[in-house]
């Protein structure tokens, strides 16, 4: 996986005299970008001893600089530039990292890095996909990815596609100043989980009956149901239901109930669904 990097001379000196007053043998620095894609973007880095990176870290040595970049934060270090500013005590640290707050596009075709958990689609069936198989990406949306391999559809869990480096959609809540629990927020997490198959989300799609939140529980109950009685991704979906929901801030529980009455059909398809899938 291709680092897009540099570090300057004198910011390669100033580190590796930081990583020796830590006198720790081999200690290295390891890089990352927490809440990538958004505005609350912030470029890090952190101290790395020897065994403390992460199996997915990528190791790239700056002559004699040894850094640590996490693999789901390359897409955000792209231009990356480590620099130093002022002279003598009054020198800092400076790093640019220009697409930190830019949201990632994934690549439309990959190398899987490693063994690669996946379920199968639509059966929902689990499959490991192998090291250096190569793959199509045929939607990423709502943080998990559906792949081509072999001519078959898998799905990739948002935990899967971080682990692979490949970055996300999600929407990042500010908690409301009332304190309480946004039912715009819950319905916008909803907007972020998909029918594997199908890129519209399930608001759009018309699966979901009810939203109920009780703000003295901090509980969110949602009524839901599937576009087939025999959908083997229904049990993936309603967990994608709760770990969206989740996220949102002061929900500290989601009931997820699948109904299927009255049954699904396509007149439940709201405009923007219509227009996705070309019935307008």
């Amino acid at each position: 996986m291709e680092i897009n990097a540099e570090v300057t001379p004198a910011a390669r000196d100033y580190l590796n005299a930081v990583l020796a007053k830590q006198e720790v043998p081999g200690m290295a620095a390891r890089v990352y970008v927490d809440k990538g894609g958004t505005s609350q973007a912030e470029t890090c880095l952190a101290f790395c001893p020897p065994g403390e990176e992460s199996a997915s870290d990528i190791r790239r040595d700056f002559e004699d600089l040894t850094l640590f970049f996490d693999a789901s934060s390359l897409p955000y270090l792209k231009d990356m530039e480590i620099g130093v500013q002022g002279e003598g005590k009054l020198q800092a640290l400076t790093i640019k990292a220009p697409n930190s707050k830019k949201p990632a596009k994934p690549p439309k075709t990959f190398t899987v890095s490693q063994d690669c958990p996946a379920l199968r689609v639509p059966y929902g069936t689990d499959f490991t996909i192998p090291e250096g198989a190569e793959v199509t990406i045929t939607q990423a949306l709502g943080g998990s990815f559906t792949v081509n391999y072999e001519g078959n559809l898998y799905r990739l869990s948002p935990e899967v596609a971080r682990q692979l480096g490949l970055q996300t959609d999600i929407i990042m809540f500010e908690p409301p100043e009332d304190g309480l629990i946004s039912e715009d927020q819950c319905r916008d997490s909803l907007r972020q989980v998909y029918d594997p198959e199908i890129p519209v989300n399930i608001v759009s799609l018309g699966l979901v009956y009810g939203l109920d939140i009780n703000q003295e529980k901090q509980l969110v109950k949602v009524t839901m149901t599937l576009t087939s009685p025999g959908c083997g991704m229904g049990d993936i979906i309603a967990d994608d239901v709760r770990s969206k929901t989740l996220q949102v801030p002061y929900v500290q529980e989601c009931q997820v109930d699948i109904v299927f009455d009255p049954p699904w059909s396509y007149d439940s398809l709201d405009e923007e669904a219509r227009l996705e899938l070309g019935l307008i």
